[in-house]
C-alpha cells in the first residue's frame, strides 16, 4: 500500500514514489554499471542557440534473448519522440520493433484522477481512518460508502493527515521515459546502446563584455557562453559542443510545455576550439562539464585585449531629428587580436572612471559575425552633440519629378573638434539623384547616401542638399 501525506505535494506522495521508484529500477536494471562490469560513457551534447540540442548517450543495457520491452529512463521532459535514433554497438542485429515515449508523470493531482470512483482511505489529523470511493477532488474529498453511491462524505483538506492508495494506477511514470520492444536472435547480456534525440529545453547565447581605454581606441573583450538548461533532466560528465548560425527548422505544433526556474552559476574555462560545420560554426569545449536541470551556466569563450577601436558619430536625422548616436566600431581579424568567428549576442560596454571604476556606458546586440568583418555597437546617443534636420523646400518641375531640399544642423558642445557621418535615406520607390549639396557625399546603396563632416568645438556645422524623385 502506498501513502500519500498531505498537506505537503512531496509528504503525499513520498511512499509512492519510493515504492515506484523501487519497480522501476527492477524493470529497468541496465543502468549504469551493469553485472557484467560495463559502465556508461557520459552524454555528448550539441546546443543549437535556438531552444534545441541534440543528446547523444552510449549506456550498457541488459538485453534478454527473445522479445521483450526495454526502458530507457532520465530522458529530457522536451524530448522530440520521433527524433529518436537506436543503434546497439556491440550486437547490431538487436532490432527495434516499437517505441513508446511514456510522459504522464505521477502527481498528486494525477493520482486523484486515476483513483476517481476507486477505493482509497483517509486517515484525518485526528487519526480517524475513513474508507470510500472517491466521488470529488480539489481543496476538499469527497467519499462515498459505494461505488454507485450510498453515504457521502466531504473530507476538509485541513482535517486531512494521509491518503493511501490500493496500488499504483497504471500509465504512471516518476520521469519521461523510452520504452522499447526489442528483439534479440543472440545471447541474452550486456550490449553498448547509442541512443540520440532532439529535444526543447536547451539554448545558448553568446555575453560579450568590452572595457573601453582612456582614450577610446582600444578594447579588452571577454566572450561567455551562457547556456540555460530547462530540460527537465541534468547531464554529468557531457561532452559539449555548440553551433552558432541560423538552422532551418521544419514549425512544428507545441503540444506541452513544462515552465521551470532556474538557478545561476558560473564556470571560467576559455576551452573553446572553434571549426566549421557545413554553413555553420562548431564550438567544442575541450573538457566535461555538469549541467544541471533549471541551471544557467557560463563558460567563457574567449579573451583579447588591446583591440584597435573607433568611437564614431551618425546622425540618423530621417530616423532620429535630435539625437546622434555614438558607435564604437572594431574589425574581428586576427590583425586586431581577433579573427574568430563570433556567434551573434549581446555586448556589454564599461570605461573607467577618474577614480579608475569600471562604468557601465551601453550595450548592443552583435549578428553572428565571421572573421574580417566590422563589429559595430550602438552605445546611445551623445549627450553634448545635437542635431536637427528639416525640410526647406518642395517644387514639382513635372509631372514626375519633385524636388526635395533638405537642412541639417550639427552642433557641438564639446571643448574638442567631432567628426560625424551623417545618413540620410531616400524612398525606395522612386528613383533618386542628389542635385544640389554644399558638402561632399557618398551614395553607399540604392536608398542611402552619407555625409561626413567635421564639428569645430563649440561650433555647428550646416548640410544643405536637394534630391530629386523620377518616376
Amino acid at each position: 500500500m502506498k501513502t500519500c501525506r498531505r498537506p505537503n505535494l512531496f509528504l503525499g506522495l513520498l511512499l509512492t514514489l519510493l515504492v515506484l521508484g523501487f519497480t522501476e529500477l527492477a524493470m529497468a536494471g541496465n543502468t549504469g554499471k551493469n553485472k557484467a562490469g560495463a559502465k556508461n560513457k557520459g552524454p555528448e551534447l550539441t546546443v543549437y542557440n535556438e531552444d534545441l540540442a541534440l543528446v547523444k548517450e552510449t549506456r550498457a543495457i541488459n538485453i534478454p534473448s527473445g522479445t521483450s520491452y526495454i526502458r530507457f529512463t532520465d530522458v529530457t521532459a522536451k524530448i522530440d519522440p520521433t527524433s529518436v535514433s537506436f543503434l546497439c554497438l556491440t550486437q547490431p542485429n538487436i532490432r527495434l520493433l516499437e517505441q513508446n515515449y511514456e510522459y504522464d508523470v505521477i502527481g498528486e493531482a494525477k493520482l486523484y484522477q486515476k483513483y476517481l470512483g476507486e477505493k482509497i482511505t483517509v486517515t484525518t489529523v485526528k487519526g480517524e481512518t475513513i474508507t470510500g470511493y472517491l466521488m470529488g477532488t480539489g481543496s476538499n474529498l469527497i467519499l462515498a460508502a459505494k461505488p454507485d453511491g450510498g453515504e457521502v462524505k466531504i473530507i476538509k483538506a485541513d482535517q486531512i493527515q494521509a491518503v493511501a492508495f490500493t496500488e499504483l494506477p497504471g500509465g504512471l511514470v516518476v520521469r519521461p521515459t523510452l520504452v522499447w520492444l526489442v528483439n534479440n536472435k543472440e545471447k541474452p547480456g550486456p550490449q553498448q546502446v547509442q541512443v540520440s534525440y532532439l529535444t526543447g529545453g536547451l539554448s545558448w547565447t553568446a555575453d560579450y563584455v568590452a572595457i573601453i581605454n582612456a582614450d577610446d581606441n582600444r578594447v579588452d573583450l571577454t566572450g561567455w557562453v551562457t547556456l540555460n538548461n530547462q530540460s527537465g533532466t541534468s547531464f554529468e560528465d557531457a561532452k559539449l559542443k555548440l553551433v552558432a548560425g541560423d538552422v532551418h527548422r521544419v514549425p512544428t505544433e507545441t503540444v506541452r510545455k513544462t515552465m521551470v526556474g532556474y538557478l545561476a552559476a558560473e564556470v571560467a574555462a576559455p576551452s573553446f576550439a572553434e571549426e566549421s560545420l557545413f554553413e555553420y560554426h562548431l564550438y567544442t569545449l575541450d573538457r566535461t562539464t555538469t549541467i544541471k536541470n533549471n541551471q544557467i551556466k557560463q563558460v567563457e569563450l574567449l579573451t583579447a585585449n588591446a583591440i584597435p577601436a573607433k568611437k564614431l558619430f551618425v546622425y540618423e536625422g530621417s530616423i532620429n531629428p535630435n539625437k546622434v548616436k555614438v558607435v564604437l566600431e572594431m574589425v574581428n581579424s586576427k590583425e586586431n587580436n581577433l579573427g574568430m568567428p563570433l556567434p551573434k549576442g549581446r555586448m556589454r560596454v564599461q570605461k573607467a572612471d577618474s577614480e579608475g571604476s569600471l562604468q557601465f556606458i551601453g550595450e548592443d546586440q552583435i549578428d553572428h559575425t565571421p572573421k574580417d568583418e566590422k563589429i559595430r555597437i550602438n552605445l546611445g546617443n551623445a549627450f553634448d552633440i545635437t542635431g536637427d534636420r528639416i525640410q526647406t523646400n518642395t517644387t514639382k518641375p513635372s509631372e514626375r519629378v519633385r524636388d526635395e531640399s533638405y537642412r541639417i544642423t550639427l552642433k557641438n558642445h564639446k571643448n574638442e573638434a567631432v567628426t560625424i557621418t551623417v545618413i540620410e535615406h531616400f524612398s525606395g520607390w522612386s528613383q533618386w539623384k542628389i542635385t544640389k549639396a554644399d558638402h561632399k557625399y557618398v551614395k553607399t546603396d540604392a536608398g542611402k547616401a552619407e555625409f561626413t563632416v567635421t564639428v569645430p568645438a563649440g561650433g555647428e556645422v550646416n548640410i544643405n542638399y536637394t534630391v530629386r524623385y523620377s518616376w
